[in-house]
């Protein structure tokens, strides 16, 4: 046998199998091929998926024969390029680029045939749909077959499948150009973004320029946020129309990939499963009656989270099913014997939210009028225990931020808002006619914590430097998006909904403003009280934040923002990139539709440029010291009437020492606040109390410190400044600070 195996490697015989192999496959193979095509309708076909200069689109005919062809033609836009009586290609050149080629076989029976792609810098969307780009509603998804190219993408970066599309969006939603909603029919990795079915589509249809809001989102990320949604710039091909630049955006919402926190939707999807797999199914098609069973109890869940509290659960799809079609199936569920329900965790987060002053009803209202809603789950507010977690959490946080010490204290008097007032026009916009009045209010699990407790640091920094270098409109009223995980605190994140800054806006609003603070502007609040109390015009009160805040504009200057403005950077990459399909899309929609009507792709860069370099430098003199920081913004006011001595640091023990002086008699106590978070008392002997500040108290090494003191009345109160203070708003204390670098 062996001599057998070693003469058939010697001889032919091998070769000749081979091939004979081979060619047997071969035959298969053409044989599934015409079977297939056999099967499909009769038609003509761009074989490539995308169209490029120099290489050839070809074509495949089902069931259609040079013999019967009357004419093919191609056009580019609408002028015909080619033409003749055979089944031939095209070659696209560069004059083709930002174009729609389309072939069109014509049989001598007057039958007409065709297929078409578009020639992009960009990767292409192509959605077909029933529903026409117009009639596209808000309330109703639409099924759509999405199919979306690139050159350089791998095949599992790209799409070829069902999806649904509605309109989305709220001021934007009204223009001619208009903003979806994409959802795919499987989860899919899109250009290299995170998988997901959840996507949309930016119409941007007010910006010029294209890019405002994935500048923004990307100069989040850069500027170190946790949770940020990425983008791609996306020609759209609506039913064979060009439809304009598009921005592919990752969808905010509860995801792996997306906001990454506790996801209640899990808990719904095992259930809805598990109650789904125990109804005894009496229609022919079990499987698929199974999972259109689980979608319904699922939406229900989603849409009504009352089982968190009863642990029961009442299915009125079911119900409705069973008076329609006489069935019995259960109704009434209790959730303890399908899921692990004594198990779930205890509902103090796995939520976002969003501030809008489009939220009419707000269930998360605070006490200063805050319009918070449940972004995700949506119907968050029908937890009671959730719903009161989450109020109570923001209520809270919100308290913390009004304090004098940024601190949330059970004793502390509490404030609501009993009339907003107005925006008195002739005078500069000022809110006038503001009434508060005293409420009770209790928070022991929260007592004595401090709003960077509460609410990331990082993430406020980094919030209020991308509000005040965009300037935008909508900033802390709109879109204003923070998550929570069971545990752990508040992030003020992702950032969203920028096509309104550096300059741009809607309805003619003069948003040109580089020399003036955004958080400050009383012109930018003057829509709604609750701009009057967003949340930065009270960190730029506290001495710790703006420390920190001066250092982190510092660092992101020349390494961050400005690779935004310099020849070369960010800007001008982009423009380059975006310039041919942009000009595309300025050609379909006529230019902007927002302040600037009629404004091109490269005036509106050159203007983007211009407000950044304008802005960047006012910023720059604004940041030059935390005190010229604090003296611009103005809110934070200090006194005179007491100092603090440079503060010393051991160099073996790291403890660091320091003496408060005033010549105020009458107060016996100073309090001294170290690093927001850290308390001390002393007495004062002969106007002066020495501190020693423990090494726990402090930073790391090369890090800032920053410490406050306040002056004590008998009862142990802070002595309030007059100045700096407005009863039921904030309370300024008689107070003075300084910060140093640590050196361990």
């Amino acid at each position: 046998m062996e001599r057998k195996n070693r003469v058939w490697r010697r001889t032919p015989y091998r070769l000749i199998w081979y091939l004979a192999v081979l060619a047997g496959a071969f035959l298969l193979l053409q044989g599934y091929r015409k079977i297939y095509k056999e099967e499909r309708e009769p038609g003509v076909f761009i074989v490539e998926d995308q169209a490029e200069a120099g290489k050839k689109l070809t074509l495949d005919a089902v069931h259609i024969y040079n013999r019967n062809v009357a004419e093919c033609a191609w056009y580019v836009d609408e002028t015909q390029v080619q033409s003749g009586t055979k089944l031939v290609g095209y070659t696209p050149s560069e004059e083709d680029v930002e174009k729609l080629i389309r072939v069109q076989v014509t049989l001598k029976d007057g039958t007409v045939y065709g297929d078409y792609r578009y020639y992009s810098v960009l990767p292409v969307l192509y959605l077909e749909c029933d529903t026409a780009y117009e009639a596209v509603e808000k309330e109703t998804d639409s099924p759509v077959q999405v199919r979306l190219t690139g050159k350089g993408y791998t095949p599992t970066e790209l799409y070829d499948g069902e999806g649904t599309i509605h309109l989305r969006g709220n001021s934007t939603a009204e223009l001619d150009k208009r903003p979806f909603k994409l959802r795919l029919s499987k989860k899919k990795t899109l250009l290299g973004m995170e998988k997901s079915r959840h996507w949309v589509l930016l119409a941007n249809a007010i910006d010029a320029t294209l890019m405002r809001n994935e500048l923004a989102n990307n100069l989040s990320a850069a500027l170190g946020a946790d949770c940020y949604m990425d983008s791609r710039q996306v020609t759209l091909v609506y039913n064979g129309s060009y439809c304009g630049v598009y921005q592919l955006c990752e969808q905010i919402r509860i995801a792996e990939n997306r906001v990454g926190v506790y996801n209640w939707k899990n808990i719904c999807d095992e259930a809805a499963e598990k109650i789904a797999q125990s109804l005894k199914i009496e229609e022919k098609e079990k499987a698929l009656y199974r999972k259109g069973f689980e979608k319904v109890v699922e939406q229900e869940l989603l849409a009504d989270f009352s089982w968190m509290d009863t642990g029961v659960f009442i299915s009125k799809g079911l119900e409705d099913w069973n008076e329609q079609y006489g069935t019995s199936y259960p109704t009434e569920f209790r959730l303890a014997d399908y899921i692990d329900f004594s198990g779930l965790p205890d509902p103090t987060g796995g939520v976002l939210l969003n501030i809008d002053a489009r939220n009419t009803d707000s269930s998360l209202e605070t006490a200063y009028h805050l319009p918070i809603e449940f972004a995700d789950p949506v119907a968050g507010a029908t937890g009671k225990k959730l719903y009161e977690n989450i109020k109570t959490q923001i209520q809270t946080l919100e308290y913390a931020f009004h304090s004098t010490d940024f601190t949330y204290r059970d004793a502390d008097p509490h404030y609501r808002v009993t009339d907003e007032g107005y925006c008195n026009y002739s005078n500069h916009f000022a809110r006038e006619g503001v009434e508060y009045e005293e409420t009770a209010y209790s928070d022991p699990e929260r007592d004595g914590s401090h709003y960077s407790e509460l609410m990331d640091l990082n993430s406020l920094l980094e919030n209020f430097l991308l509000c005040e270098f965009t300037m935008n409109w909508d900033a802390m009223k709109n879109s204003v998006y923070f998550y929570k995980d069971l545990d752990g605190p508040w992030y003020l994140e992702p950032a969203w909904d920028y096509d309104w800054g550096w300059g741009n806006s809607m309805y003619t609003l003069n948003t040109w403003y580089t020399d003036e603070w955004q958080t400050t502007s009383d012109y930018y609040a003057n829509e709604t009280y609750y701009q009057t109390v967003q949340w930065n015009r009270y960190l730029i009160r506290d001495p710790y934040f703006l420390v920190l805040l001066q250092e982190k504009y510092q660092e992101a200057r020349e390494t961050i923002l400005e690779e935004y403005v310099k020849d070369g950077g960010l800007i001008d990459q982009y423009a380059e990139m975006l310039r041919p399909a942009a000009e595309a899309n300025d050609a379909r929609w006529g230019g902007s539709m927002g302040t600037f009507e009629g404004q091109k792709f490269d005036e509106g860069v050159q203007e983007l440029k211009r407000f950044m370099k304008e802005r960047l430098a006012w910023l720059d003199q604004q940041f030059v010291s935390v005190e010229t920081l604090r003296k611009s913004l103005g809110y934070y006011v200090t006194s005179d009437e007491l100092t603090i001595s440079r503060p010393r640091q051991d160099a073996l023990t790291g403890t660091v020492t320091l003496t408060i002086r005033t010549e105020i008699e009458d107060c016996k106590s100073v309090s001294l606040q170290v690093n927001g978070t850290w308390f001390y008392t002393e007495r004062l002997k002969g106007g002066q109390a020495a501190f020693e500040i423990p090494v726990e108290a402090l930073r790391g090494a090369g890090e800032r410190n920053v410490v406050q003191a306040r002056l004590l009345e008998a009862d142990g109160s802070y002595r309030m400044n007059p100045e700096g203070t407005q009863r039921g708003d904030y309370a300024n204390a008689v107070s003075a600070y300084t910060w140093f670098t640590g050196i361990q």
